[in-house]
């Protein structure tokens, strides 16, 4: 049996193979709809039904819903931004830019139990970035309500 007639049709086979890799490539990419709140001194900023691509995390959120209006420093030891300012509003000690998610069953804010960039964002959440006073004796969170 001669070598080309082996290896022609796996190279038939392996040229399907890549134009069936790359066709499916073409694909547009499954997205999600979720909120994003920003709040302030009283001052409340929406970013409603935002689309963003499904495996986006919190961080990335906030910096897409914003238009990269963020401004953080990256710690690759605990694989977290910290928030130094949102829209150009910067956190200065004792007010700290914190992280909600809405419990509808609740129908309150809690905090993110991980890290904004460990929190996989999914459809219809609601997510509220406020700049809070983390020294007062009670927990606060946002005032404004989805």
């Amino acid at each position: 049996m001669r070598a080309s007639a082996f290896l022609a049709p796996l190279l038939l086979l392996a040229v399907g193979l890549a134009l069936a890799a790359c066709s499916s490539g073409d694909e547009p990419a499954q997205s999600i709809s979720a909120s994003l709140l920003v709040e302030q001194r009283g001052e409340a900023r929406w970013f409603r039904d935002v689309e963003i691509p499904k495996g986006t995390d919190g961080y990335e959120f906030l910096e897409l819903a914003t238009d990269g209006q963020v401004e953080s420093e990256w710690y690759p030891q605990y694989r977290s931004h910290f928030v130094n300012a949102i829209l150009g509003t910067p956190g200065e000690s004792p007010y700290f830019w914190l992280t909600f998610v809405w419990n509808e069953n609740l129908a309150a804010w809690e905090p993110l139990p991980i890290g904004a960039d460990l929190f996989s964002v999914k459809e219809g959440h609601v997510l509220a970035w406020a700049l809070l006073d983390t020294s007062a004796e009670t927990p606060q969170t946002p005032v404004t309500l989805p």
